[in-house]
């Protein structure tokens, strides 16, 4: 699996800075949320994939119901879409066609993969831990949250990475 995740780092972590990483949960119907904060690690011997997800989030009730989610990397110009993706919310609006994306059963997981993504990534959530502002540097709490919601952190292992 190291080897999977190896070879495709330098282009999850170039696409994760702009435009950003598609991440997709649940199933009937599946959402579909932008990722632009994360890391990518070994946990418990394990390939993981952290990501935080604010508890206001669509997203956030679907991983979290259903234990899995989906890291999805464009290799074609879809900026504009991951641009609107983070401010749409999934509740009520279907994503897939506003955007014209295509969910494609993922292989793994019981949830999906953005078809028009080149890599992705099959996650199973092993911890979900809420950001405590109290280990939280200062600045970053005033900068980023300023009186906010904090995030609460999932961690997923990565069970499949693969190319479409």
């Amino acid at each position: 699996m190291l080897n999977k995740i190896e070879k495709h780092i330098q282009e999850i972590f170039e696409t994760l800075r702009n435009p950003g990483l598609l991440l997709v949960s649940g199933n009937a119907p599946p959402d579909i949320m932008t990722v632009n904060w994360a890391m990518l690690g070994c946990l418990w011997t394990r390939p993981v994939f952290m990501t935080p997800v604010k508890k206001a989030r669509h997203c956030y009730k679907l991983i979290d119901e259903g234990g899995v989610f989906t890291v999805n990397v464009p290799r074609k110009d879809l900026f504009n879409e991951i641009a609107k993706i983070s401010v749409v919310s999934g509740r009520e609006t279907d994503k897939w066609s506003e955007f014209h994306l295509h969910p494609v059963k993922a292989r793994k997981t019981e949830t999906y993969i953005v078809g028009d993504c080149g890599i992705h990534l099959e996650c199973r959530v092993i911890l979900k831990s809420p950001i405590d502002p109290a280990f939280l540097d200062k600045g970053i709490a005033r900068q980023i949250y300023d009186g906010q919601e904090f995030h609460d952190m999932f961690y997923g292992e990565i069970l499949d990475v693969y190319e479409t």
